[in-house]
């Protein structure tokens, strides 16, 4: 009778030390940076070809290369304008990432593909990301520079358009 009373209270032990185990948040769930900017150009027109300028590469680059971050940090010079975050985007912002890759993408490449709106994220003052959005074509894609984190942007980012300034 005592062995069935202690074989009782060690699964009852166990299972909320399962319990309790499993609630523990997941890492990859906080946020991944501490600090975003957003921008938005007017800017929209047909590429010429490639010249290796930093103004080409900010509006038709689909991924940063870590050597060209810095061209972002002053995109004011390429005729992008600093917008404050609203509330709502920013409540939103959680929801456009995720640890899972989603796959390629194929954009239409009869599309314009021209970078408009553009987030840099930071933590520690250091910039760790950079979002890129072309709504017109609906074509988005995240750079992320950190090393010891998988983070993509999730395939349907067109849907938060409306967060954006047109």
């Amino acid at each position: 009778m005592k062995s069935n009373l202690l074989f009782k209270k060690e699964m009852i032990a166990l299972l909320i030390s399962i319990i309790s185990f499993s609630c523990v948040k997941d890492k990859d769930n906080t946020l991944f940076y501490d600090k975003v900017e957003y921008y938005h150009s007017d800017y929209y027109k047909i590429p010429g070809p490639p010249d290796n300028t930093p103004r080409f590469e900010v509006y038709y680059s689909d991924f940063v290369n870590e050597n060209n971050k810095t061209h972002y940090k002053n995109l004011p010079q390429f005729g992008f304008v600093k917008n404050e975050i609203n509330d709502e985007l920013s409540i939103q912002l959680k929801d456009f990432f995720t640890g899972h890759n989603p796959g390629e993408y194929f954009p239409d490449y009869k599309c314009l593909n021209c970078y408009q709106d553009i987030m840099l994220f930071y933590k520690k003052d250091e910039l760790i990301g950079i979002a890129k959005f072309d709504f017109k074509c609906n074509k988005y894609c995240y750079t992320n520079f950190l090393q010891n984190k998988k983070i993509f942007l999730k395939r349907d980012c067109g849907k938060y358009r409306y967060l954006f300034k047109n």
